[in-house]
């Protein structure tokens, strides 16, 4: 973009080459180019802010989300950490009721500590080496407060009448805020769907409203001209015939002139996996198998109609519970081609075994 300083030399100049004079900064001519330089910059300014953000590619911020809102979609939010800590009350406590207040606050300890507060009253029961169990949440959102199991060990402020404090399984949920590039890929990916001749836009965020529905992939101009077909699923399994007859009634109420619509539920395409896993020291199985199998169904839960899992994408993910130190795939796995109408999902016989 031409700057202020640019565009007061180009109008002096040609000026100049007009009449012969050369225009000074204080007379009046001078005076005038440099308004005039001020409102061509603002205005400028103004175009190329309005182009860049028409575009998923260039838009930020505020822009960016309006639109991926038009698209269905919008930002992630930040999230804190959940879990469950355990307490343990101390022998010489035995005669009377322990009660720790909702907020009670434990930590990481160390250096940079990561605090978590109690989300409800817990009571730990007169008798020798009572236990009690309290759902609990980060302070602070992000992915720091997904810890790993047996690591919030502390009291923030002492209580003589509490033994110990652990959590028995690692923490998530904890995640920040979607960034602009983030959202900008997933918005552009939801994109790259073309329009044949129908409103595929229109249809799908209008499908991904009704109740059930997290997953839409559509097709225009099938099976003939005119003719939309939209596939459902919901998160990690296909939806119900009612589901999907519901759908299709609410776009029979807005679809456009002359279209045919017809509404299925997704095909499913199960992948049953034994995934060999090494434990981290320190981890034990229970809670090592745990986390990986979630990790796992949470990766296929992820997966839209139209997509595929891939080897590198769910190792990654069990990796990320941080009670793996190593992951073996089946030598012979292959994950199903990606289809328009088919959701691939994970088969609930799926099992880990520890190495």
């Amino acid at each position: 973009m031409i700057s202020y300083e640019e565009l007061v030399q180009k109008m002096e100049n040609t000026y100049q080459e007009k009449t012969g004079i050369q225009p000074t900064a204080d007379s009046d001519t001078g005076v005038c180019f440099r308004v005039l330089a001020g409102e061509l910059y603002s205005l400028s300014a103004n175009v190329e802010w309005l182009k860049a953000s028409l575009l998923p590619q260039t838009a930020a911020g505020e822009q960016l989300d309006k639109l991926a809102q038009q698209a269905g979609l919008s930002r992630t939010p930040a999230a804190k950490a959940q879990g469950t800590l355990r307490f343990t009350k101390t022998a010489k406590s035995t005669i009377f009721t322990v009660i720790l207040s909702a907020g009670t606050r434990c930590t990481t300890g160390g250096s940079h500590p990561v605090v978590f507060e109690t989300l409800e009253q817990v009571e730990l029961d007169c008798g020798p080496s009572s236990v009690a169990e309290v759902p609990v949440r980060a302070v602070k959102d992000g992915e720091e407060g997904n810890v790993l199991a047996g690591t919030v060990t502390q009291l923030e402020k002492s209580n003589a009448y509490i033994e110990a404090v652990t959590n028995p399984a690692a923490f998530s949920g904890g995640r920040t805020e979607e960034t602009d590039d983030q959202l900008r890929k997933r918005l552009m990916e939801e994109e790259k769907q073309t329009d044949n001749g129908a409103n595929s836009a229109f249809y799908r965020k209008t499908a991904l409203q009704q109740p059930g529905v997290s997953s839409v992939f559509v097709q225009t101009a099938v099976p003939e001209k005119g003719g939309v077909t939209i596939w459902l699923a919901s998160r990690g399994a296909s939806v119900t015939n009612d589901t999907a007859a519901k759908v299709k009634a609410a776009l029979e109420q807005m679809r456009g002139l002359n279209v045919q619509i017809k509404v299925y539920p997704a095909k499913t395409t199960p992948v049953q996996l034994t995934v060999q896993v090494k434990k981290k020291e320190g981890q034990t199985d229970e809670d090592t198998k745990t986390a990986v199998q979630q990790a796992m169904k949470d990766s296929f839960d992820e997966l839209k109609i139209g997509q595929t899992m891939t080897a590198a994408r769910l190792m990654a993910a069990i990796m990320q519970t941080g009670c793996a130190e190593d992951v073996l795939l089946p030598t012979n796995l292959v994950f199903p081609t990606a289809a328009p109408d088919t959701l691939v999902t994970l088969n609930a016989a799926s099992e880990v075994v520890l190495l």
